[in-house]
């Protein structure tokens, strides 16, 4: 992956910590222009969110993922949102919402601002933190356990 500072949406090296509430990624990336960074093929952005610390919850909480834009950063719109993740699926390590860097709607203005919002529903998490950042090229394969036998 390349990684670059200006592209992470939480304080680089230090993943955001989600509990009990909705909340924005600490991190706004500020384009300084209105552009849709969604237009184009490779090399596309891609949105790269990976759990640092592990989700727990005793009251079945989920974790729903939006990417957004603005052109104030005070109004956001909604450009894609992701599966509602439980706590099985958010276990220290695991990759969340790989997907390109979304186009902008029909009549969508030009974001300038671009983040990450986070829900929690149902319940709390205790200790969850993910690190996200914007990437050109995502890790992508797949991992296996040492010593898998796959037959062909």
């Amino acid at each position: 992956m390349i990684l670059d500072g200006l592209f992470s949406f939480n304080t680089v090296g230090t993943p955001q910590v989600l509990t009990s509430t909705t909340a924005p990624s600490d991190n706004v990336i500020d384009l300084l222009n209105a552009r849709d960074m969604g237009i184009g093929d490779d090399p596309a952005l891609k949105i790269a969110i990976f759990v640092g610390t592990a989700g727990v919850s005793a009251g079945g909480a989920t974790l729903t993922i939006q990417a957004q834009g603005s052109t104030n950063n005070s109004s956001w719109t909604t450009y894609a949102e992701s599966r509602a993740y439980s706590a099985a699926d958010l276990a220290a390590g695991n990759k969340l919402f790989p997907i390109d860097w979304p186009h902008r709607g029909p009549g969508d203005a030009l974001p300038r601002y671009l983040r990450l919002n986070y829900t929690i529903a149902v319940s709390t998490f205790s200790a969850l933190a993910l690190d996200a950042k914007l990437v050109l090229d995502r890790q992508d394969a797949t991992q296996y356990p040492p010593g898998l036998a796959i037959s062909n």
